[in-house]
């Protein structure tokens, strides 16, 4: 059997390749598209009481497909991002940069993905066999503990409310020097 460590490793670095290959530009949309798909999360279950009656209403799964499903379908319409001329065009002059920056955007971008499933499957208490969606809890103590530190580190335990703020601001400025 395979570890979810290793599964988040080796999705860390498809990820990062997907990155090199479409260039600095379009994976700045993606991970706007990200950062939005926590925001909205963060801000439901904070701010919107009736949301947060009606996800704890529902079983554990559908709150993981739920959050899920806000994340992922917002990281498909940062990848199904149009082809305009003016990056293509810039993106030729400046192609060694743009590969190895795409390839660090690729990386916090499968970061911010996949660890954020991670971290809502995690909540799920996927380690438990009823749950029917991972079918082996880990048998070594050290990697329970070692999943336990990592989901501790995936982006929704770190952005939290403050945090997640700054963030949104950061990505709102990164697009805004990006593409003016």
């Amino acid at each position: 059997m395979v570890s979810v460590v290793v599964v988040f490793v080796l999705f860390m670095i498809l990820f990062g390749v997907i990155g090199g290959m479409r260039g600095m530009r379009k994976e700045v949309l993606v991970t706007s598209a990200l950062v939005l798909g926590l925001f909205l999360n963060v801000l439901l279950e904070t701010f919107v009481p009736p949301w947060v009656e009606l996800l704890s209403a529902m079983p554990r799964r559908t709150q993981f497909f739920i959050r899920g499903g806000i994340l992922l379908a917002l990281a498909l319409f940062g990848y199904e991002t149009p082809t305009i001329r003016a990056i293509q065009e810039r993106a030729v002059r400046e192609r060694v940069e743009q590969i190895l920056l795409g390839v660090l955007f690729g990386l916090l971008n499968g970061y911010l993905l996949v660890g954020s499933l991670w971290f809502y499957l995690h909540e799920l208490n996927y380690l438990q066999p009823e749950i029917g969606i991972i079918a082996w809890p880990p048998q070594e103590p050290e990697m329970l503990d070692q999943i336990v530190t990592m989901v501790s580190y995936m982006p929704p335990a770190v952005l939290g409310v403050p945090l997640i703020y700054f963030t949104v601001a950061a990505m709102f400025v990164m697009v805004i020097v990006v593409f003016i």
